[in-house]
């Protein structure tokens, strides 16, 4: 099985280009915000985790803890990312028959997922385009969104280790032209 990870820093598009591949391939791609949040909801040892080390289970907080306390952050990624992990082998494990698969991982280098991939497409989006969609997405401040941005390793790193790169700084569009082509190119590799 080819295993494809969807990546990008935050507020590049990653969702949008996800939606896109999904529609072009008439595939379904898991996304691992997602299972972040069925942990963040659903997982006793997490939620006993949270209280413990941040006195609430409340995201919104916990998020204003992390991205001002770049130990907190390690703290909680050490904790959550094999949680995560497991989930991810499991979805692998349950795909054994297909050919390919489809995964969007927001933080896959700062994880240190990478080496669980075969190949990866990264959503690059310049700075300040992420800072305006991100300010405007999550009702940040300006000193907020640069906090979250920040907390990520930078474009260019994980570029220079990506296998394909989709530069998000156009219309919606134009993006649907680049995700297309991208579809197209791999389909004799699936």
């Amino acid at each position: 099985m080819l295993k494809f990870a969807i990546t990008g820093n935050i507020a590049s598009g990653k969702s949008t280009v996800k939606k896109f591949i999904e529609e072009f391939l008439s595939i379904k791609i898991l996304c691992l915000d997602e299972v972040t949040k069925e942990i963040y909801s659903n997982n006793r040892q997490f939620r006993n985790f949270l209280i413990e080390n941040f006195y609430t289970t409340n995201k919104t907080e916990i998020s204003s803890i992390v991205f001002s306390n770049p130990d907190k952050l390690r703290l909680l990624n050490d904790f959550i990312h094999p949680l995560i992990r497991d989930e991810l082998f499991q979805y692998f494990n349950k795909n054994t028959e297909k050919n390919f698969v489809f995964v969007d991982v927001p933080l896959l280098f700062e994880a240190k997922f990478d080496i669980y991939f075969d190949k990866i497409l990264f959503v690059s989006s310049n700075e300040n385009l992420r800072l305006i969609r991100l300010q405007k997405r999550n009702n940040l401040s300006k000193s907020e969104a640069i906090k979250r941005i920040n907390a990520q390793i930078n474009e260019e790193y994980k570029i220079n280790k990506s296998d394909y790169v989709i530069k998000n700084n156009g219309t919606i569009d134009e993006l649907k032209k680049q995700v297309y082509t991208f579809t197209e190119k791999i389909k004799p590799l699936l």
